[in-house]
């Protein structure tokens, strides 16, 4: 009989294990419901509010820094607008002009990274003075960046060259510029005018251009110009591209320029492949590679160059961004790659369009 007391303990202790588990599994009790609220038991004061129904939001220094840059960008937009308007009725003769005006002032920052270590933070400064008028078709032209004398290699690379390297061949300039349509299809303009320089140098420029529709997506762009200039003589400048869509986003375009230079008694030449997208109204993105060369000596290939441009729109349409790497393969270094990184930041004066 021992074993059957032994036996019947050991059930009980059993047992005795399980009540935790089966506590555990039971469902848990419902917890009590917060307590009512009376509104008419509220006190009176509880409803009084004596501070403001709204806080001021408070700026940073940051914030208030922003703010100023602003308020300085729009006053002084205003003054380039009305600069160009106020010269415009002056020589017009009339108390309203409605035409759009193109005049701008564009300041900005220039970084430029090599191979060889050099960089250097320079400030740039840009303007063009537009005057069209209404009854007349003339306008009266000055701007400060002025390249026609400028080679091929230079003008086809401004935005990765340093400021040094730019000025050499620009400019200030100011012409007046009569405007005359050839026909329907084809447009023409003629400038007279001088370097802003001491003693100053008179110059002349002509120039006409036109577009086709080649197919359904090919169009092609003619541009031909010509320039004279006291000193240096004659220059002549053809350009020929076609562009077409690829997709709905990327936009392809091949040009070909020929540029006669009669102080050297040559042509310098260019073939440029371009590939670009813009998305978001906000982001630019710009492949390109190009085959340089001129014939002042024999035929020669003188450069091969490809850079990639990235420019974001930073705030609204006066603040922008550049990001432009760079390979150059120069006769002269024996096409050998020269590598660069080009930073710029640019802000934009002007009342109409944004920075192209």
């Amino acid at each position: 009989m021992s074993w059957i007391r032994s036996l019947i303990g050991t059930s009980c202790l059993a047992l005795g294990s399980l009540e935790p588990t089966w506590a555990t599994l039971a469902p848990p009790a419902k917890p009590e419901p917060p307590p009512r609220v009376d509104i008419e038991e509220l006190p009176a004061d509880f409803f009084d509010w004596d501070g403001p129904r709204y806080l001021k939001p408070k700026d940073t220094w940051l914030d208030q820094a922003g703010h100023w840059v602003v308020r300085r960008r729009r006053i002084h937009s205003r003054h380039v607008e009305a600069l160009g308007q106020g010269i415009d009725q002056t020589l017009s003769g009339q108390t309203w002009v409605d035409q759009d005006n193109d005049s701008y002032l564009r300041l900005g920052a220039f970084n430029r990274y090599t191979e060889d270590g050099k960089m250097g933070f320079e400030p740039e400064a840009r303007f063009k003075l537009d005057v069209p008028t209404s009854e007349e078709k003339f306008r009266i032209i000055v701007e400060s960046d002025a390249n026609d004398l400028a080679p091929l290699s230079e003008q086809q690379q401004r935005g990765t060259l340093t400021p040094e390297e730019a000025d050499e061949n620009s400019f200030t300039a100011g012409a007046l510029r009569f405007l005359s349509p050839l026909s329907e299809r084809w447009n023409a303009s003629t400038d007279v005018g001088a370097r802003l320089h001491m003693p100053l140098e008179f110059f002349a420029r002509a120039r006409t251009w036109s577009d086709w529709q080649l197919s359904r997506e090919w169009r092609l762009r003619v541009d031909q110009r010509v320039f004279w200039y006291l000193q240096e003589g004659w220059i002549s400048r053809s350009w020929f591209g076609v562009h077409r869509p690829l997709g709905p986003h990327w936009r392809f375009r091949a040009s070909s320029e020929v540029r006669w230079v009669h102080r050297k008694r040559g042509f310098e030449m260019a073939q440029i492949f371009r590939l670009q997208r813009r998305y978001r109204n906000r982001h630019f993105v710009r492949l390109r590679f190009g085959v340089l060369g001129d014939t002042f000596n024999n035929w020669a290939r003188t450069e091969y160059f490809t850079d990639m441009l990235y420019r974001k729109r930073l705030h609204d349409d006066w603040l922008y961004g550049e990001i432009i790497p760079s390979l150059r393969y120069r006769r002269e270094e024996d096409f050998q790659p020269e590598a660069s990184l080009t930073f710029r930041i640019e802000m934009f004066f002007s009342s109409s369009g944004d920075l192209q």
